[in-house]
């Protein structure tokens, strides 16, 4: 049985406030299936956006939004990643 607090895979989440979420920024080496061992990683966690971009030298960056309550867990689990170099969480973005 589904936790009533994750939705179940392929449905949307409703949009969060920004006070409600938060934003890890990853670093990591960028190999053969990094992108995927992210995913697998966060399969259990509601992920609201993902980006991950190379920035050469064989690094790359993943920003990953997701409900604050589930970030010191989604954190935890992004440093244990072998292709973790850090893991900081971004600060709140000004408004327009």
């Amino acid at each position: 049985m589904a936790d009533a607090g994750s939705p179940r895979p392929g449905t949307t989440l409703p949009d969060a406030s920004p006070a409600d979420t938060c934003t890890m920024v990853v670093t990591l080496r960028d190999t053969p299936g990094a992108l995927a061992r992210i995913a697998a990683t966060l399969g259990s966690t509601p992920v609201l956006t993902l980006a991950y971009v190379v920035t050469g030298s064989a690094r790359a960056l993943a920003e990953i939004r997701l409900p604050r309550a589930h970030a010191t867990r989604a954190r935890n689990k992004l440093n244990r990643m072998v292709d973790t170099l850090s893991v900081a969480e971004a600060g709140p973005t000004p408004s327009a």
